[in-house]
């Protein structure tokens, strides 16, 4: 018996129906696949953003900047703007008509980010804190982004601080 060698490429969906034809023909075959790497339709984060991220935030820090932000944005549908004070930070709301004002300011060039939550959520935190603020300061929250560990924690503050925004 000769042995023919034949590469195909299907897509995942042809498959069941090319397994079916060559079995129905006594065809002894192996499968492989070769996952193709998903594309992404267009960038999470608008260029003016992204740019302040990159020409503000260190560069051992990058990563988690954009990180949070891309994550906030795609994940819970934050808004992202530029800040005003000389546009060194990004201001991140809840989607839709704001009764406050940003739930987080991400300051990548000073290395932290400030949420909209009570002081007392900074209580039992690793890495955020609670700020040497007046007590009518709404970000009295501030968490460095120095090390990615402290991704989960401001990811868990963002929520909160998002929350409290949209029950405003």
């Amino acid at each position: 018996m000769t042995m023919i060698k034949v590469t195909i490429e299907a897509e995942p969906g042809e498959m069941p129906a090319l397994i079916e034809a060559l079995a129905a023909h006594g065809a002894e075959f192996s499968l492989r696949s070769k996952a193709r790497p998903a594309q992404r339709s267009e960038p999470v984060l608008n260029a003016d953003v992204l740019d302040l991220l990159r020409t503000r935030a260190p560069a051992q820090q990058l990563d988690h900047f954009v990180s949070f932000v891309e994550t906030e944005v795609r994940e819970h549908g934050a808004v992202a703007e530029l800040g005003t004070e000389k546009t060194s930070y990004v201001k991140l709301y809840v989607p839709g008509p704001r009764k406050v004002g940003a739930y987080c300011y991400v300051r990548p060039d000073r290395g932290y980010l400030d949420f909209r939550v009570p002081i007392d959520a900074a209580d039992g935190c690793r890495f955020a804190y609670a700020r040497d603020v007046r007590s009518d300061n709404s970000h009295p929250v501030r968490c460095p982004l120095t090390k990615a560990d402290a991704l989960p924690e401001a990811h868990r503050l963002a929520d909160l601080a998002r929350e409290i925004a949209q029950n405003a």
